[in-house]
């Protein structure tokens, strides 16, 4: 598929893949507690879940 560098879509596509990281990081932070609550986890193996996100994502921006 093709898409024109100067379409509305694209814009649309940039803007939507810029805004999803901080979206997704601001949903996890306040259930971090629940979640190593949950699953009866230590703080740093549950805080390692966002870790791992960010490193997921940055290996995603390379790859890409």
């Amino acid at each position: 598929m093709r898409v024109r560098p100067n379409s509305l879509g694209l814009t649309l596509l940039l803007g939507a893949l810029a805004a999803l990281p901080p979206l997704a990081i601001d949903m996890e932070l306040p259930a971090l507690a629940a979640l190593g609550t949950s699953s009866n986890t230590s703080p740093a193996a549950t805080g390692l879940t966002l870790s791992l996100f960010m490193a997921g994502f940055v290996i995603a921006q390379l790859v890409l």
